[in-house]
């Protein structure tokens, strides 16, 4: 059957009639193509970027693909993925950033704007029936008791900047736990850990509202009160639609992971969300998982069982490794391929898409 074959493959297939070329581009082909596909990390060093399929089966296994990026001429930040595509930012020489799906060969460059903005993101806004992409920049200050952001918001449907102002009296009381590659894309949105140092010691999730162009609290996560000095969490994306998050003791490298029960709508609230234990890891000299590294994990529960799939570099030289955990199996994976400095990865439900 059509849906069962690969994304990569299926692009060489829309020249071969009309019918197809219109059955690939419906929602609902779309959607069961998805499901059968593997998850992908995008993984990038100072010059490439790579797509790391995983397949999930008795004898678990990856496949490197060098998606022929070239990264060598400028300061690329990557700054995470929203639909298939990738969205990269010179931080250094002021050249701008790229948007790109690396199959379709589609690339969109994004003037600069001329503001050292703390943080770029990519997201639409949801509450369209149509998806207008948009690229927001955010330049925080602070002063005695009020946090000033401003907004500047790219617009793909006008290819225009604008810049709105926002202040807050109480933010000064929220540190944010994962920045670049530890957040993730959903319905649109952006979403990523934080906690209340000051008060409770609470964690939560926090969102940029791409629909709202605003910063809000999302819902709380189940992880306790334990210091950040201590704990490591990270957040992630599970079955497409929901969230999964894992919490790892920084002393033991024990590893909790928990998922939401139910689906994230598009303009949930995110009052009625409920956290599911999914898994614990207890391994021997496993892994340390740290933030500034930016990597990703995913999970899965197929038919082979629960599965836990860790995608991190070892301290010296930076070497790339795959780890996957399901019950007693625990299998390493050296990725051979990439023989740069790991700098970062992304875990994305399906790298690519198509439009």
């Amino acid at each position: 059957m059509l849906v069962r074959v690969p994304p990569r493959s299926l692009v060489g297939f829309r020249s071969v009639c009309k019918q197809w070329k219109t059955l690939f581009n419906t929602k609902r082909f779309v959607n069961r193509n998805f499901a059968c596909g593997r998850s992908e990390f995008m993984l990038k060093t100072h010059s490439h970027i790579y797509a790391i399929s995983v397949n999930l089966n008795d004898d678990p296994s990856i496949k490197v693909s060098d998606l022929c990026f070239d990264l060598r001429r400028r300061s690329y930040h990557l700054y995470g993925t929203c639909d298939g595509y990738f969205f990269i930012y010179d931080f250094l020489s002021g050249g701008g950033g790229v948007i790109s799906n690396p199959l379709l060969r589609h690339t969109k460059w994004i003037a600069e704007d001329g503001v050292a903005w703390d943080d770029r993101s990519m997201g639409y806004d949801g509450s369209r029936t149509e998806k207008i992409y948009k690229i927001i920049g955010i330049l925080t200050t602070y002063s005695l008791n009020k946090v000033v952001r401003r907004f500047s918001v790219f617009d793909f449907a006008t290819n225009a900047w604008k810049v709105t102002d926002h202040t807050s009296f109480h933010e000064r009381l929220i540190m944010d736990e994962s920045s670049g590659n530890s957040r993730v894309s959903l319905n649109g949105n952006l979403y990523w850990t934080a906690y209340k140092y000051c008060e409770t010691g609470q964690y939560f999730i926090r969102m940029l509202d791409f629909s709202k162009e605003k910063l809000k609290m999302f819902c709380i996560l189940p992880c306790k009160a334990k210091k950040s000095t201590t704990h490591t969490r990270i957040l992630s994306i599970y079955k497409g639609d929901r969230f999964s998050v894992m919490e790892q003791c920084k002393r033991t490298r024990e590893i909790e992971i928990w998922v939401t029960k139910n689906k994230i709508g598009n303009g949930d609230d995110g009052d009625d969300v409920v956290w599911i234990k999914f898994m614990t890891v207890s391994i021997p000299n496993f892994p340390l998982v740290l933030n500034h590294y930016s990597t990703s994990y995913f999970v899965d529960d197929n038919i082979y069982g629960k599965s836990f799939v860790l995608c991190c570099p070892t301290k010296k030289p930076k070497q790339a490794w795959v780890h996957i955990v399901r019950g007693d199996l625990y299998k390493k994976i050296k990725i051979d391929e990439v023989v740069c400095r790991f700098e970062s990865s992304v875990f994305v439900p399906s790298l690519i898409t198509i439009p």
